[in-house]
């Protein structure tokens, strides 16, 4: 991920950095997105960018989970799971924080 030209992640590390100075607990969860929908080219591109800011979250000690990819039925759209789809992220969510 090239951080340096994209505003919208120098925004994001400016908040989590604000609110941690604030005093806040920070976890971050990255995703989901239904990857299924991406061609082969953006495929690649979305992987290069979760693996940039799970390098970033790693780095700065950052608690986060980035969920493994889910059924593509259990998605409305490129980005909104359906209850079932939510069930799921729940469940993995749950898993990873108790174990």
């Amino acid at each position: 991920m090239n951080e340096d030209n994209c505003w919208v992640w120098q925004a994001f590390r400016r908040l989590v950095g604000t609110l941690q100075e604030r005093g806040n607990r920070v976890f971050v969860l990255v995703g989901p997105l239904n990857e299924h929908m991406l061609d082969p080219v953006n495929a690649v591109l979305y992987r290069d960018i979760l693996q940039g800011a799970e390098s970033w979250l790693e780095h700065q000690g950052i608690p986060h989970f980035i969920p493994p990819v889910l059924p593509s039925d259990v998605y409305a759209d490129l980005s909104h799971p359906l209850s079932q789809g939510y069930a799921i992220l729940a469940q993995d969510l749950w898993d990873h924080l108790s174990g």
